[in-house]
């Protein structure tokens, strides 16, 4: 690389990872995670608990008490995980649908309308149609015109 600019921000993307590591390992075990997902459903507390087990996800203070301080640390590790697996589905999403060309599809040919009495109608009859049909209307369903 010759440029200075170019090789500063190389170095910096070299100093760390731009995911976490909960959302690297996400996108690599999307499909077996989605699989277990799908089958079992989601208890995202117990998940977050595993995740910070594992390493994955760091130890947030008061992770381990009991009582209120604890859940609400446990909640917040759940709903970190939660997000996450949403920002890993989304982001493989956009990796995999990238644009195919495929042929555009063809609009609907246009539909010739009859030409009835309706269409050559002053204005004025128009509007007389229109009002006998909302009073109609009306009636029908038992309102008040």
């Amino acid at each position: 690389m010759t440029d200075p600019i170019l090789a500063r921000i190389q170095a910096a993307r070299a100093d760390g990872p731009r995911r976490s590591p909960l959302a690297n390992w996400l996108l690599r075990h999307r499909e077996a995670f989605a699989r277990i997902l799908r089958d079992g459903g989601a208890n995202w507390e117990r998940f977050g608990a595993v995740f910070v087990e594992e390493g994955l996800l760091p130890r947030p203070e008061h992770f381990d008490a009991p009582g209120p301080e604890g859940r609400k640390a446990r909640r917040r590790v759940a709903e970190t995980a939660r997000k996450a697996w949403a920002r890993a589905q989304r982001e493989r999403g956009a990796v995999v649908a990238v644009p195919v060309s495929q042929p555009v599809a063809q609009p609907p040919a246009p539909v010739a309308t009859p030409a009835g009495p309706a269409s050559g109608e002053s204005p004025s009859k128009a509007q007389d149609r229109l009002a006998r049909l909302r009073r109609q209307t009306l009636d029908r369903s038992g309102r008040k015109a």
